[in-house]
């Protein structure tokens, strides 16, 4: 009886092992083990006490969030979690990932340090993007009809359908150039035009929404 408790219990730790070792983003859906049903306790379980705390998110200036980090110790493991139910914390609404690298991919190989020119050849269209700036600067805005479809597209009542947010910027060596002149404060640029095909500006956000159940 002791050796069967003791088969199940190492079954379920190599189980919950194996679910905090996914770190595939699948865009509205879940990242990696994180889904529309999950808790901050569910959070614990799955990576335990000493890798889950509670911090308050400033989703914009002088106004903050309860929200959750995961391996906030870890740079290339660290997600943020905030919730629809910011009191519970349960029911995760929005997952933020930013930084240079980062373990945590989407499905087709998104990841922080995707450079620009490789998001144009997964979508198989040009996009549509902010130029940088302070505010949200370098915001991949539309696919335009591409593969890349969580990104959004244009509708009659603006951005529709979008369950991935890619924020990019360039290499700090660029910012003294001409490319990087005529990108700042540009309300919308192509991937196409110059500035940005010569900067390749780099993703060091990304900001998951994950649809409610």
């Amino acid at each position: 009886m002791r050796r069967r408790l003791l088969l199940v219990v190492a079954g379920l730790l190599v189980a919950t092992r194996s679910l905090a070792a996914d770190w595939v983003i699948v865009p509205g859906e879940r990242v990696g083990p994180i889904d529309a049903g999950a808790s901050e306790a569910k959070l614990v379980e799955l990576f335990g006490a000493a890798n889950v705390k509670r911090v308050s998110f400033e989703v914009e200036p002088g106004e903050a969030v309860p929200a959750t980090s995961v391996f906030a110790d870890v740079s290339r493991r660290r997600v943020i979690v905030l919730w629809r139910d910011p009191e519970t914390r349960i029911a995760p609404e929005t997952v933020l990932i930013r930084g240079e690298r980062s373990v945590w991919r989407t499905d087709k190989g998104i990841t922080l340090g995707t450079p620009l020119a490789t998001l144009r050849r997964l979508n198989g269209k040009p996009l549509t993007l902010t130029g940088f700036g302070p505010d949200l600067g370098g915001t991949v805005l539309d696919c335009n009809g591409g593969g890349l479809t969580e990104f959004g597209q244009d509708g009659p009542r603006g951005i529709v359908g979008r369950m991935l947010v890619v924020r990019l910027e360039p290499d700090p060596a660029l910012r003294d150039t001409a490319a990087y002149q005529q990108a700042i404060g540009a309300s919308e640029l192509s991937s196409e035009s110059d500035a940005m095909r010569t900067l390749n500006p780099r993703a060091y956000e990304l900001m998951i929404e994950i649809r409610p159940r």
